[in-house]
C-alpha cells in the first residue's frame, strides 16, 4: 500500500492500495476479517466466512453498519430470504440480534461508525485462547468437541429451537469439556476406569467449565452458554450431575448435549472400553429415552442419525 497511508489507518491524502492490502488481520478456522480502512468515525472490514456457518450482526444505539455482500449466499434466519452478492444488510440502533447463516463461502464488506473490528478481534482472541487450552490438554477432547457442535446443530434445528438458543448451542457444545482443563491429566488418560474418588473429581468439570466460560463470555448473547455447559451431564430423570435436575428443569440446550455427547462417547474408541457400533448407539439411546435422556431429543436424534 501507499506509504502516504497515515497513523490512523485511513489514507491521507490519497491512496491505492492492492488487493492484498491491509490494516491488521484475524484469521480462525471459520471466518477472517482484514481492517481495509480507518478513522475516529470508521471502519472498513473485509470479512470471509465458511459455508455452513451461522452469524450474527446487531448494533448499540449510537452505531450504523453495513454488510454489502461480494461473493457467496447467505440465509436470513428469521424468514428465510436468500441474499446473494450485490445485496446489502444495514442496521442504526438496533441491539436485536439477527442472525444470519452461510449457504456457501461469503465475503462481505463491512461498514461501521463503531470500532468493530478492535471488538471482534478481543472477541475471537478470546475463544482462541479457550480452544487452545482445550487442545494442550486433550487432543482427543478437542476432537470430540467437534463432532458434537455439528451433531448438537442439526438436533436443534430439527427441534425448531430459536436462533438465540442455537447460537447458544453452537458455542456451549463447542467448549462444553472446557472445565477439564482443571482435571489431573492422570485422570483424564487413564487406561482403566476410574475409582470412586477420580470419578468424583472428574464430575468438577462442569462446574469448573462453567467458571471458566463465565469468565470468558460474559455479555450479551453468550450469556446462557455457562450454564448449558453446567448442565451438560444431568439426566431426565433427575439422576445426572451435578445438581441432580430433571425433566424440563434442565435447559433443552443442555438436554441435546447430553444425547450426542452419550451416543459420541459409545462410538468412539476408548483406553478403557471398546467402541460401539451406530446401530448399537442408537438402540441404546432408545432404551434409555426416558431415564438418561429425553424423549424428543433421542427421537429427533435418532431420526437425523437413521437418515445418514
Amino acid at each position: 500500500m501507499d506509504e502516504s497511508k497515515g497513523n490512523s489507518g485511513f489514507p491521507v491524502p490519497f491512496v491505492i492500495g492492492g488487493k492484498d492490502d491491509y490494516i491488521d488481520k484475524l484469521e480462525r478456522n471459520t471466518t477472517s476479517l482484514a481492517l481495509l480502512a480507518k478513522n475516529e468515525n470508521f471502519e472498513v472490514v473485509n470479512q470471509v466466512i465458511s459455508e455452513d456457518k451461522m452469524f450474527m450482526i446487531s448494533s448499540d444505539e449510537n452505531s450504523y453498519e453495513f454488510y454489502y455482500i461480494l461473493e457467496g449466499k447467505i440465509k436470513v434466519k428469521k424468514s428465510g430470504e436468500i441474499l446473494g452478492p450485490g445485496n446489502f444488510i444495514s442496521t442504526q440502533g438496533d441491539t436485536e440480534e439477527n442472525y444470519f447463516k452461510t449457504l456457501e463461502e461469503s465475503r462481505l464488506l463491512m461498514v461501521s461508525t463503531v470500532p468493530i473490528f478492535n471488538d471482534l478481534q478481543k472477541r475471537y482472541k478470546e475463544l482462541i485462547e479457550l480452544n487452545d487450552k482445550v487442545e494442550i490438554k486433550d487432543q482427543e477432547t478437542r476432537e470430540h468437541c467437534r463432532r458434537l457442535q455439528n451433531l448438537a446443530l442439526k438436533v436443534g434445528e430439527e427441534l425448531n429451537l430459536d436462533d438465540n438458543k442455537l447460537f447458544a448451542l453452537g458455542y456451549a457444545s463447542f467448549l462444553h469439556d472446557i472445565g477439564k482443563i482443571g482435571i489431573d491429566t492422570r485422570i483424564l488418560t487413564k487406561p482403566e476406569s476410574l475409582s470412586d474418588n477420580e470419578w468424583e473429581e472428574m464430575k468438577k468439570h462442569t462446574s469448573l467449565g462453567r467458571d471458566i466460560v463465565s469468565d470468558y463470555l460474559k455479555e450479551g448473547y453468550y450469556k446462557n452458554v455457562a450454564e448449558i455447559v453446567h448442565q451438560h451431564h444431568e439426566k431426565y430423570d433427575g439422576t445426572g450431575y451435578p445438581s441432580g435436575l430433571k425433566g424440563e428443569e434442565i435447559m433443552i440446550e443442555a438436554r441435546i448435549l447430553t444425547v450426542v455427547d452419550a451416543y459420541d462417547a459409545m462410538t468412539s474408541e476408548r483406553p478403557y472400553k471398546d467402541e460401539m457400533s451406530k446401530e448399537e448407539a442408537l438402540v441404546e439411546i432408545e432404551n434409555c429415552k426416558g431415564t438418561h435422556f429425553c424423549p424428543k431429543v433421542a427421537e429427533a436424534f435418532i431420526k437425523i442419525m437413521s437418515k445418514n
